[in-house]
């Protein structure tokens, strides 16, 4: 294939056999395809190879049951409208989830609210004491074994 010259391009001859050329090319290179064997069997090449491919989707399109490709077509674009953490926010917001969620913190809370206070009688003992002239350092026990210290300032 001879690159001088300008009809002498697969690309043109593809453009030529899609149809894709414009009325003075298309002829320029209709009277090229008469002279020039290389083209012409690049020309042939083009169109078997466009041949099986015509056959074969028009096979593939026969068999195609487009109902489930509707369905699927249409699950995609649902699930890109509505991404997974779109779906598990509206279930947990929903009357399905929500309702029952506010009950239960509604009991637990009316429980913890209306049970008896615990009673703290008091210290169980002083542990250590302090005092100076300033102020004093009590260490208390408590019930539950737990220590507070407790700062106060003496008025003298």
């Amino acid at each position: 294939m001879k690159k001088a010259h300008h009809e002498c391009d697969e690309e043109l001859i593809g453009r030529y056999l899609d149809g894709e050329l414009s009325r003075k090319e298309h002829d320029r290179i209709s009277r090229h395809l008469k002279d020039c064997s290389s083209c012409q069997k690049i020309l042939q090449d083009n169109q078997a190879i466009s041949t099986v491919f015509r056959d074969n989707l028009e096979r593939e399109v026969s068999q195609t049951d487009f109902s489930v490709l509707e369905t699927r077509a249409l699950d995609q674009i649902r699930q890109k409208e509505n991404p997974w953490w779109e779906r598990i926010t509206k279930l947990f917001f929903s009357n399905k989830l929500l309702i029952p969620a506010t009950a239960l913190a509604a009991l637990i809370l009316f429980f913890a609210i209306t049970r008896s206070p615990t009673t703290i009688s008091g210290p169980s003992a002083i542990v250590e004491a302090f005092s100076g002239e300033v102020s004093s350092v009590m260490i208390i026990e408590t019930p539950k074994s737990h220590q507070t210290i407790i700062w106060y300032k003496e008025t003298s």
